[in-house]
Formats: C-alpha cells, sequence, structure tokens
C-alpha cells in the first residue's frame, strides 16, 4: 500500500488540510443539504474555529468532545481541535444518557460542542435536565460534580447562552484577538506522535471502551485509503459512515480529502433524499452499511433515479446494478482492521481482480503486525 512513511512530519491534521487547501483550493470539499464548500473556504473555517479554541483556552493535550452528525461543522471541528494539538473525543449521535456521561467523564472532556437536536434527539435538552449544575452554571466556567473535568458547553444551533450554554457566536468571538501568527505558531508545536483523537466503542457489551490515537494515525490512514480506495480528484462520495468511528473519520473524510475528492453528508439517512443527491450531485462512490444499500435499491423511486456515476461500489451490493454496474470489479472486502488500527490494518487495493478479492484478507500494511 502506497503512501507516506510513518515519520514524514506533515502527517497532522493542520499539515494535511493545508496541503489540501493548497494543491485542491477552489475545489469543492464537502456538500451538505445547506452548504457547498471548497478546500479553501474548509482551511479558513478550520483556522477561524482553532483561532476560537486558543481564545477559549484550549491548550495542547485538551480533551474536547464533539457530540453532532455527519455535518460539515463536525469536519471543521474535528480539524480545528487538531489543528491546536487537543484530542477530539467523537461522541456517538445515538448514545444512551449513561453512555453520555460515561464518556466525558472518562475522556476527561473540558469542552464539549455539539448541535442541539438530531431527528427525535434532544442534546442540550437532556443534558440540562441530567445536569441542573450546567443549567445553572456560568457559561465558560462550568462546575459540575458528576462531569467534574467539564467547564464549557458550546451548541451550534443557539443565537445566545441557554444557562450554562454558550452559542457558536460566543465562542468564535473568543478569537478576536487571536492572530493568524499565534495559530501558526501553535499548529507548529503539533507533532505527527502527538495524541489526536479517543474514539469510543459501540459498548455494545459493556460501557464504551476509548481507544487513544495519535495525528499520525489519522492522517497516515487517510492517505493510505486516497490510494486503497483509488479516488481521484474527480471523485465524489456519499457516505453514510458516522464520523464518530474511524471508518468515517479516514475511509471517508480522510480518504477523500487526501485525493482532492468531494464529500456528500446528510445528517440523518433517509433512502429517498440520499438517492436524490446521489444523482444531482453525480456521485461516484458509495459509502453505506449493508442495510442503507438495502433501502436505497427498495426505495420506490430508486428504478427511475439516474445512478449511473456510482463506480466505486462493491460489486454485491444492491444498488450496483441500479448504476449498472455488471462486472466485479471493485470491492472493499479483500481487508481487515478494528478501531484499534483506526480501520484497516491489510488490505489490497479496491480494483484488485475479482478472483484475488475473494480468496485473501490481503496484505498487512505498512507498520501492521498480525499474527
Amino acid at each position: 500500500m502506497s503512501g507516506p512513511a510513518p515519520s514524514d512530519p506533515r502527517l497532522t491534521f493542520a499539515r494535511f488540510l493545508a496541503d489540501a487547501a493548497a494543491q485542491h483550493a477552489d475545489r469543492v470539499a464537502v456538500v451538505s443539504p445547506g452548504a457547498t464548500i471548497t478546500y479553501r473556504e474548509l482551511e479558513q473555517q478550520v483556522r477561524e474555529l482553532a483561532r476560537a479554541l486558543i481564545g477559549a483556552g484550549v491548550v495542547k493535550g485538551a480533551r474536547v468532545a464533539i457530540w453532532m452528525a455527519n455535518r460539515p461543522e463536525w469536519i471543521v471541528a474535528a480539524y480545528a481541535v487538531g489543528s491546536v494539538g487537543g484530542v477530539a473525543v467523537p461522541l456517538n449521535t445515538f448514545a444512551s444518557a449513561a453512555e453520555r456521561d460515561h464518556i466525558l467523564r472518562h475522556s476527561d472532556a473540558s469542552l464539549l460542542l455539539l448541535q442541539s437536536t438530531l431527528g427525535k434527539h434532544r442534546f442540550v435538552e437532556d443534558l440540562l435536565r441530567d445536569h441542573p449544575q450546567i443549567a445553572s452554571g456560568c457559561p465558560g466556567r462550568l462546575r459540575v460534580t458528576a462531569l467534574p473535568q467539564l467547564r464549557r458547553v458550546v451548541c451550534l444551533d443557539l443565537d445566545e447562552a441557554s444557562g450554562g450554554v454558550e452559542a457558536w457566536c460566543e465562542l468564535l468571538a473568543q478569537g478576536g484577538d487571536v492572530a493568524d501568527a499565534l495559530l501558526d505558531a501553535v499548529s507548529a508545536e503539533v507533532e505527527p506522535s502527538d495524541d489526536a483523537l479517543i474514539i469510543y466503542t459501540s459498548g455494545t457489551t459493556a460501557k464504551p471502551k476509548g481507544v487513544l490515537h495519535t495525528q499520525r494515525a489519522a492522517v497516515l490512514q487517510s492517505r493510505r485509503f486516497a490510494d486503497f480506495l483509488r479516488f481521484t480528484p474527480d471523485d465524489r462520495l456519499y457516505t453514510t459512515y458516522p464520523f464518530f468511528w474511524t471508518a468515517g473519520i479516514a475511509m471517508s473524510i480522510g480518504g477523500a480529502f487526501a485525493a482532492g475528492a468531494r464529500v456528500l453528508v446528510q445528517e440523518i439517512f433517509e433512502p429517498g433524499a440520499a438517492l436524490e443527491m446521489i444523482e444531482r450531485e453525480r456521485a461516484t462512490a458509495l459509502h453505506a452499511w449493508p442495510h442503507q444499500q438495502s433501502a436505497l435499491a427498495e426505495h420506490p423511486s430508486a428504478a427511475s433515479r439516474d445512478l449511473s456515476s456510482l463506480a466505486k461500489l462493491d460489486a454485491h451490493s444492491p444498488v450496483a446494478a441500479l448504476a449498472g454496474v455488471e462486472k466485479d470489479v471493485y470491492g472493499t472486502g479483500a481487508s481487515y482492521g478494528l478501531s484499534e488500527t483506526f480501520t484497516i490494518c491489510s488490505g489490497i487495493p479496491t480494483d484488485s481482480p475479482a478472483e484475488q478479492r475473494k480468496s485473501c484478507n490481503g496484505f498487512p500494511w505498512p507498520g501492521m503486525s498480525l499474527r
């Protein structure tokens, strides 16, 4: 598997995005129902939030929880946290109240960035109900016995503070006196070996377990995925892979960004809306769970949609026939991975001969040891 050497000093979030923005400045990086953002604009938004984080007192090693769905702001938040040397802690948007509190407490999160609602979920309302000390607290100076490290909660959708929860604009204002030179100096002190993310497992059989990853792990895997998936700047990836797990971070966001490709996202998966976006945006690649792919293929509008742009999807996908894929020339199945290795630790390129892809789980990727 080709890609940069693990010793490459460019393997940090800030340098990775700076490289992508320099090479693909005016190409579209992210499309959502409410926004179309180029690589240049994405870098600007990340830097604006990074300055705000510095102004709010976020320092290297500080844990910053992100409780948002698949939306551009999640990407901006994660890259901004990484740019200042913070440790991003993505929260599962399906987490129960007990799981939410366990992750916030176990990770020692000092700052929580979240959206107010998602479908039937009421993130802010539930948080204030369960923690009256946040509801009655002083914004930016929280004192919560059950979440002892938490000092600040900031919500995307508020116009002004609600109890101890600050509005997004109030956080951005914290960066007003932070110069670009200071941000650059802060980012320069972030090394590939520094901690970057704590990824929590789903907690199926016990409490969610946290896996600590470095800047290098996330960026190196992102660059490798661009090669593994055979992405090019002309690709347009529709993904439902949640950003709170490694596949969404490295395989979808990172793999696309490493190639200068476009990421298409929606906060909630609804087959009809997904098909409409795939058709309208002329998606070339699809990342979706098996039940979601079945839902796409079985939707009443599927047969009338022009999905011919889709080429980079598994031939056995129920969507493949609708896209006109007749031969098995692409697939991700010849691979193996887990949270601890930031997704795939072995694999062969997705365009390898079908017989080869069906007969193995690939070769160990550089730096991986299997036994």
